[in-house]
């Protein structure tokens, strides 16, 4: 009760939310660090609460179908959990795709240099299989910038899959470094020092 307590007060913080929701969604990312899965059934065995698992289950449920949460505030939160506004940030732009049964989850995610991992701050369900587009790439920086920011960003890092042109005149235009690999040994001409392009040879 005393970490749910804590936690609560630290979520109040962030979200205007009643009791009710407020205490349900502490609950549950207690119980999410404790399951170790995204999987509500699992979830509910360890959610803190005296009804029965299947009752635990319809609670998790109603709270995602029947309740928006704010993306950019969830994004504030989880900045305040690791950064100051006083950190340089290195940003990644990333692509993660599986299969759940027959369907195609693809999930394009921008996230945030932390020791050694990425913290993912904003990211975007993508309608389709393959790669996005730069139109898709940019609009989820953008989002970035909204909230925090660009002052703070210091190099924007992705791999090949991310090197086009719109991107990189995009970056330019703004004054965003980045580091991003290119597919195959080309040379860049380039005037401006501000950006810095990984010339590396593709490999699988």
């Amino acid at each position: 009760m005393k970490h749910i307590n804590e936690l609560e007060r630290r979520l109040n913080d962030y979200f205007d939310w009643n009791k009710a929701r407020m205490s349900c969604f502490a609950k549950m990312l207690l119980a999410l660090f404790v399951s170790g899965t995204v999987n509500l059934q699992k979830i509910a065995v360890a959610f803190d609460s005296e009804a029965h698992i299947a009752s635990r289950y319809k609670r998790l449920q109603r709270f995602f179908s029947l309740f928006k949460i704010d993306m950019n505030i969830l994004a504030r939160f989880i900045f305040s959990i690791f950064f100051s506004k006083e950190d340089k940030l290195y940003l990644t732009i990333d692509r993660t795709n599986w299969y759940w049964g027959k369907k195609k989850i693809n999930i394009l995610t921008l996230g945030i240099c932390y020791e050694g991992i990425a913290i993912p701050i904003f990211w975007k369900l993508l309608d389709k299989g393959g790669n996005a587009t730069s139109k898709e790439h940019i609009e989820v920086i953008e989002r970035f910038i909204k909230v925090f920011g660009k002052e703070q960003v210091v190099g924007i890092l992705a791999d090949r899959e991310f090197g086009s042109k719109e991107l990189f005149t995009w970056l330019n235009k703004r004054k965003m470094p980045f580091y991003i690999r290119i597919k195959t040994p080309i040379i860049i001409m380039h005037s401006r020092a501000y950006c810095l392009i990984l010339w590396l040879y593709a490999y699988r």
